[in-house]
């Protein structure tokens, strides 16, 4: 593997120098000579003599000017024997792979039996941690349905595998993973909470919506068009009076339903603008909606006071992606990152740092950084990489990636600035469920700034002036989105 010289300068600019390797052939992926593929092709990734005439089982195989090249190779069911065979001058380097072409993984695994409670029958159970996903189906990749605050009441009317069936109404089921509850008693009827009260409060920085309730039970928060909608499920009562609820700079209307026949209460969430972040959780016998305020800006400075939290993505023992002459995107990340950090301050804004050296902070911890600060944003920066079967020539360029409606804007706007401004390849603003993405606080986003795995965007990333250039398009984007839509009275986010 090739050595990586890291030269930091003692200042608040984080210098990063990555060396060349030498002429000999060198192969970073794939990692091992003997190796499985499931998919009908994978790619070479590695390096050698920039003046080197390289073959891959006697096929010319295009070598950039930094000795780095990447090759998709087709397989066939089976074995196959790869040849790369680098001449430059008296220097003639042969490797041999053999890589096996193996079928799809189709593991069957039984279906678990479905227990079913008997009528009226329930266990009492409550979450055990934040952040609880309950799911559609009793698959750990199934559709998340909403995430719980710890100590939620659920009534459990069934089990299935490693999942329990979760009662919100007698025709609405979800499923939580057992070992993400601890199980009480069996109860014949389902626990019913009462509200007693709603209430309205505020910071500097969030708008609360308090609702005393007797029991924590579950809840689904949707965001619409307008501004948000609140299913309480499990609900005898709700007392609630929302005549005296006044609009405000946040709040527009809101609105609570009668409780429905199957026990769920209902609130309408309308705002004056558009979502800047909110989360759900319980507090002092109350479940607590809050809503982040929108920001008051300078149009001038428009960052000026406003926190982004910045995450370097990987670190430590876990290096990324690879480049073909060795160099880890974990390095690339935090270089960026960094550079992120002095041009955002240079802004006017507050940066919170999920890392600033080469460690691995757990990801739940990275976002409760950031929440803990307060961040308006969250921007996770990667560099991308591919698996076998895609082709790295024709799948490449900038990212960006969102989970929740609220961020789709956002997303764009980066993918938008950054593509400009580097002159990469749009690749796209796609909805994925990760750690990064799904906080619904702060605006959270992971952006795959270039192709670790595509020889000229990884030539790219090497270079200062392109990292430095990634930095200054991303704070140009956040100004941007920010420009348009803080004091934009129109909310339709989608």
């Amino acid at each position: 593997m090739n050595k990586i010289k890291k030269v930091f300068a003692i200042s608040a600019i984080f210098s990063l120098v990555f060396t060349l390797p030498s002429a000999a052939l060198q192969i970073v992926y794939p990692k091992t000579p003997n190796t499985e593929v499931s998919a009908p092709s994978t790619f070479f990734v590695g390096n050698t003599s920039p003046d080197a005439a390289l073959k891959i089982n006697d096929k010319d195989v295009k070598v950039f000017d930094n000795g780095s090249f990447v090759e998709v190779v087709p397989l066939k069911e089976g074995f196959n024997r790869v040849i790369i065979d680098s001449k430059a001058g008296p220097e003639h380097d042969i490797m041999t792979y053999i890589i096996k072409r193996i079928p799809p993984k189709t593991l069957t695994i039984p279906e678990a039996e479905l227990i079913e409670f008997a009528q009226n029958e329930f266990i009492y159970a409550a979450t055990v941690k934040s952040n609880t996903p309950l799911r559609a189906q009793p698959d750990e990749y199934a559709h998340r349905i909403t995430h719980l605050d710890r100590n939620t009441v659920l009534m459990i009317n069934g089990k299935k595998g490693d999942f329990f069936r979760v009662s919100l109404t007698p025709e609405k089921n979800a499923w939580v993973r057992a070992d993400s509850v601890v199980t009480y008693s069996t109860i014949n009827s389902k626990m019913l909470a009462n509200i007693d009260e709603v209430s309205i409060c505020e910071d500097k920085l969030y708008e609360y919506i308090k609702t005393k309730i007797s029991i924590a039970a579950p809840y689904k928060i949707t965001e619409t068009d307008t501004g948000l909608s609140v299913d309480l499920y499990n609900i005898k009562e709700n007392k609630a009076d929302t005549a005296f609820f006044k609009p405000d700079r946040t709040l527009k209307s809101l609105a609570i339903n009668q409780i429905s026949p199957d026990n769920k209460s209902t609130y309408f969430v309308e705002l004056n603008h558009r979502l800047w972040g909110y989360d759900a959780y319980y507090e002092d016998g109350c479940f607590v909606l809050r809503i982040r305020k929108a920001p008051q800006i300078d149009a001038k400075q428009p960052l000026k006071g406003l926190t982004v939290a910045v995450d370097a993505g990987h670190g430590g023992d876990d290096a990324g992606a690879i480049g073909p002459t060795g160099v880890k995107e974990k390095d690339i990340n935090l270089d960026i990152a960094n550079r992120l950090k002095t041009t955002l301050e240079n802004a006017g804004a507050v940066v919170v740092m999920t890392r600033t050296d080469d460690t691995n902070p757990e990801l739940y911890s990275r976002v409760k950084t950031a929440k803990a600060n307060d961040a308006l944003f969250f921007i996770s920066l990667h560099a991308n990489a591919l698996k076998d079967g895609a082709d790295p020539y024709q799948k490449h360029g900038t990212a960006v990636f969102y989970y929740n409606a609220e961020t789709v804007e956002l997303a764009k706007t980066i993918r938008d600035v950054v593509t400009a401004k580097l002159q990469t390849k749009d690749d796209g603003v796609g909805m994925y469920s990760l750690v990064a993405t799904r906080p619904t606080l702060p605006l959270s986003v992971l952006v795959e700034v270039a192709y670790m795995i595509h020889p000229e965007e990884y030539k790219l990333l090497l270079d200062e002036s392109f990292r430095q250039k990634a930095a200054d398009a991303i704070k140009d984007a956040l100004e941007t989105y920010v420009k348009t839509n803080c004091c934009d009275s129109g909310i339709n986010h989608q």
